[in-house]
């Protein structure tokens, strides 16, 4: 869904009073939910520009924006907002609160918003933002309206200053997450070098391309960084595949792609499944290696 049909959506579920308690928003650039979780606001208090200045300046009375630089958010701080929101609004029919980077709760804090999530005061919004859902509970989920908001071009390239352009690109085209790549510092350029050369070996048959998923696996750190890999795979596998049909219409990664007679549309189409594959046997806690070598021998039909 483009973000322009988001903000439809999100006006259209104020204009219908289909207002809920609480909002998950998904996506992989926070600077991007961010946008969107004030442009909800905005729109829940009136569209007004004493409203926008309000929310932009951070002084608005109905709005609690909570966000931190700390690696968690701790029961303390949602303690504070919970406070805020218990009170009546002062100049909107609504309160509003919206909470950046979600995840960074620390399990005390989850719980005890939880609670509040259960038994919200009346004309309480909730916006819960959101670029690692899996590190949520389940219960917070299932109370939650989730909307997937994917992170605009020049969000995601203002974040990622560090990168250089190249790898600006691959970022962008394939979406990844901005917040895990800047987490990640030189790691990440370490393993995209480590993921097109496999990639190629792969795509070769090579025999020792064992060895080279192993040595590309030794930079994950975790399931994420092992999720990442996958993506990476997937976007210079499909890249591949539109050269070799002769589109140019898809291109994250610079320099030549690999050429030969054993490259074909069928076994780069049959090694993309294998990836599919792959990430979700990472989602059910297989053993990496054995994900990833079941892949490589999976593509050999």
């Amino acid at each position: 869904m483009s973000n322009s049909i988001i903000k439809e959506q999100l006006l259209r579920i104020i204009k219908n009073q289909k207002l809920s308690h609480t909002y998950m928003f998904e996506g992989d650039t926070i600077e991007t939910l961010a946008k969107y979780s004030k442009f909800f606001a905005l729109n829940i208090f009136g569209n007004s520009e004493r409203n926008k200045l309000l929310i932009e300046s951070g002084n608005h009375p109905d709005l609690y924006y909570l966000r931190t630089q700390e690696n968690t958010i701790k029961k303390d701080e949602i303690g504070q907002l919970v406070h805020r929101m218990n009170q009546k609004p002062i100049e909107s029919e609504y309160k509003v609160y919206i909470i950046e980077q979600f995840e960074k709760l620390t399990p005390q804090a989850e719980n005890s918003i939880l609670k509040f999530l259960e038994e919200p005061p009346e004309k309480t919004i909730a916006i819960l933002l959101t670029i690692n859902k899996s590190d949520i509970l389940p219960t917070i989920h299932s109370r939650s309206q989730h909307i997937l908001i994917q992170g605009e071009d020049q969000d995601r390239l203002n974040a990622l200053e560090s990168l250089s352009d190249s790898e600006k690109n691959i970022v962008n085209v394939l979406s990844l997450n901005v917040q895990h790549i800047n987490e990640m510092a030189d790691r990440f350029s370490l393993l995209t070098k480590e993921v097109v050369n496999f990639a190629n070996r792969w795509i070769h048959n090579h025999p020792l391309v064992l060895i080279d998923m192993k040595r590309m696996l030794d930079l994950c750190d975790d399931r994420r960084d092992q999720e990442l890999v996958l993506e990476l795979l997937s976007g210079y596998i499909r890249q591949v595949l539109h050269t070799t049909i002769g589109l140019n219409d898809f291109k994250p990664f610079d320099g030549p792609m690999p050429e030969g007679n054993d490259i074909h549309p069928s076994k780069l189409s049959r090694m993309l499944e294998e990836v599919q594959n792959a990430n979700k046997y990472l989602s059910f806690n297989v053993n990496p290696m054995l994900v990833f070598e079941g892949m490589v021998i999976g593509a050999k039909g």
